[in-house]
């Protein structure tokens, strides 16, 4: 991001970097905010999952180097999954084809064991700090919300190293702060507006809340800590079927909720990752070829977009098959286990293929009365909370402050996604550069976790290295130009332009 309060007119190589935060002015602050909240002690991705750019073992070699290695934890299920070759081809002749998205055959041998452990949370977050400290990142981070992002020429922003007629971005944020650059990277997450069932009303919102809105409050609302620490009898209601869901019901039992009923309207799936195993083993190159070699994300007819919609008269190819590979939420084997403990002690129970079916919040008694398709046997008539880890839809329509470059410079919109440019671009003359879930089209399945955002990270600093190159070389051109003018008109010696060597 580049301002009028960052650059300095002597260097005009250096390159200004702001990172816009409205969480917080720290790295990795909302991340840290939501494993606080949920008690995230590791996390679900391999080793070689980080943001470092430069060593696809810098995390593992950090954690030994610490002797931290016995922190992490290995991800069951993924390693002892080779075949001998007449195995495969018994697979192959029943119809198992190996560039098959729901039949890979995986081969990720005893060599790769040591990429297959996920680090601890307190691993993670000093080796991303190290990496800051590494790259001097230090100081680029600011606490401010943006509320609009334009994009044209402006008057107001005078710099000598700026050519007038140069397009900038105008960046403006809620404390009315307004900054300039030449090139905006939009990396949001999934952009849009939590995924619920049904919209709260005010009185409704002492009753329930969404996952993200955990980090900003109590974890356990007032009325049911009250029932906790009275020991009487309690009961919640989670809905979703990902690992956030098990999370918030364990950390529910944890502390203190009585009763725990976690509800979702489809089966219970069990995956190590939140994509399938095929897109990050031995053969996910075979898988992202299928996707980038796919024929089109186009799409003229969209309806109402969810998990499994695979929407009318839609030519994307794209889509379905980012949404076959992520299937929905799904829990890791290593949470089930917590969850099966719960089960055993009575204080949890899971219903598959269920959803509420009528809920009504008493402000007085300060519960709800519920009733939930199909019906569930032992559901208390008073349910004191609901958590809805519903997850959040990608959709760029609700990023509000992308309106005035919406109508400026339309983009065609798929599933909630924008359709970029293979740089990631919003268009090839607009260099507003988009990453995470809301890249998915061009990234593929693993948009939203880290590996997706290390190859979205790529191809934008390759894009943003280019601009800076054509830059450099326009205003080479340009400073040619005034030296040949100025030596017609006797301005300037003419042997100057020889390298301005001294006298011998």
């Amino acid at each position: 991001m580049i301002s009028r309060d960052d650059m300095t007119a002597s260097d005009n190589q250096r390159i200004d970097i702001k990172v816009m935060d409205s969480s917080g002015c720290d790295w990795l602050n909302s991340w840290t905010n939501n494993f606080a909240a949920l008690g995230i002690s590791h996390l679900r991705s391999p080793m070689f999952f980080h943001p470092c750019p430069r060593d696809r073992d810098g995390l593992l070699a950090f954690a030994r180097e610490t002797g931290r290695c016995d922190d992490c934890i290995e991800i069951a299920n993924c390693v002892g999954k080779s075949m001998s070759k007449h195995r495969r081809k018994k697979k192959t002749a029943k119809g198992y084809s190996v560039g098959s998205p729901s039949k890979a055959v995986l081969e990720i041998d005893e060599r790769d064991r040591k990429d297959y452990f996920t680090p601890s949370a307190e691993i993670f977050r000093d080796y991303c700090q190290e990496v800051v400290q590494r790259y001097s990142l230090g100081n680029l981070v600011e606490q401010s919300q943006v509320s609009s992002i334009d994009y044209g020429f402006y008057d107001e922003f005078e710099h000598g190293n700026t050519d007038p007629e140069t397009k900038l971005f105008k960046v403006t944020t809620t404390s009315g702060l307004t900054k300039f650059a030449k090139v905006v990277v939009l990396a949001v997450g999934a952009g849009g507006k939590p995924a619920m069932p049904r919209q709260l009303s005010a009185a409704e919102k002492d009753g329930a809340c969404h996952s993200t809105q955990l980090p900003k409050q109590m974890f356990l609302a007032e009325h049911v800590r009250e029932k906790v620490l009275a020991r009487v009898p309690n009961a919640v209601v989670v809905v979703g079927g990902g690992l956030t869901s098990a999370q918030i019901a364990h950390q529910c039992i944890v502390n203190g909720v009585r009763r725990v009923f976690l509800v979702m309207r489809g089966a219970l799936k069990l995956k190590p990752f939140d994509i399938d195993l095929d897109w990050m083993a031995k053969y996910q190159n075979v898988q992202k070829a299928a996707f980038w070699s796919a024929d089109s994300d186009e799409g003229k007819t969209w309806a109402t977009f969810g998990k499994h919609d695979l929407l009318a008269n839609s030519q994307s190819e794209r889509l379905e098959i980012l949404l076959k590979a992520r299937n929905g939420g799904s829990i890791t084997p290593r949470y089930f286990k917590k969850l099966q403990t719960h089960i055993a002690r009575g204080s949890l129970s899971i219903h598959t293929h269920t959803t509420i079916k009528n809920q009504v919040w008493d402000n007085q008694r300060r519960s709800w009365d519920m009733e939930t398709d199909p019906p569930i046997p032992d559901l208390p008539r008073k349910i004191d909370y609901i958590y809805y880890a519903t997850g959040i839809q990608p959709n760029v329509h609700h990023l509000p402050f992308l309106s005035p470059l919406r109508e400026k410079t339309p983009i065609e919109v798929i599933g909630g996604m924008p359709c970029l440019t293979q740089e990631l671009a919003w268009a090839k003359d607009v260099p507003l550069f988009v990453a995470g879930r809301l890249a998915g089209l061009r990234i593929g399945p693993d948009c939203g976790n880290l590996e997706g955002a290390r190859v979205g990270a790529e191809r934008i600093s390759w894009a943003v290295e280019e601009i800076l190159e054509r830059e450099q070389e326009r205003n080479s051109v340009a400073e040619g130009s005034y030296h040949r003018l100025y030596q017609r008109v006797g301005s300037v010696n003419m042997y100057e332009s020889l390298g301005g060597e001294s006298e011998q």
